[in-house]
C-alpha cells in the first residue's frame, strides 16, 4: 500500500475515534476540514515527505461529499455480534500497513430466532 494511502486511512481512522465518538461515524467533510487545519501548507507537507502534490491533493474529492464512514472497535462490532452469532471472533489479516486498524471478523454458528 502507497505511503500517503496508508498515511490518509490512518488519519481517517484516527479522526473517527477523536471527533465522534461513541457512535464510530464520520462525516468525510470533517476529514478534509482537519486535514486542513492540520496541514494548511501543502508545498510544506510534500516537501518534508516526499508525496507529490497532485497525489495530497485526491483528499480534496471529500470536498462536498455527502459520504460518512463508520469505524467502531472491534470490541462494540463483537458485542453487536454475540446477540445473532454463538461463535464471534476478531483474526488478524496480515502484515500489510495497517493491518492491526482491519480485522476480519469471523462469525460462526448464527443463533436460532425463535
Amino acid at each position: 500500500m502507497p505511503t500517503w494511502v496508508r498515511n490518509s486511512w490512518g488519519l481517517i481512522i484516527f479522526l473517527s475515534a477523536e471527533l465522534v465518538h461513541p457512535i464510530y461515524t464520520i462525516p468525510v467533510t470533517s476529514i478534509l476540514e482537519q486535514f486542513e487545519t492540520q496541514f494548511p501548507d501543502r508545498n510544506e507537507l510534500s516537501a518534508r515527505t516526499g508525496w507529490d502534490l497532485p497525489v495530497i491533493g485526491t483528499i480534496d474529492v471529500y470536498r462536498n461529499s455527502p459520504a460518512v464512514y463508520s469505524f467502531a472497535p472491534a470490541a462494540a462490532i463483537v458485542e453487536e455480534a454475540e446477540a445473532y452469532f454463538g461463535d464471534v471472533g476478531i483474526a488478524s489479516t496480515g502484515t500489510y500497513g495497517l493491518a492491526e486498524r482491519c480485522p476480519l471478523l469471523v462469525l460462526r454458528s448464527p443463533r436460532r430466532r425463535e
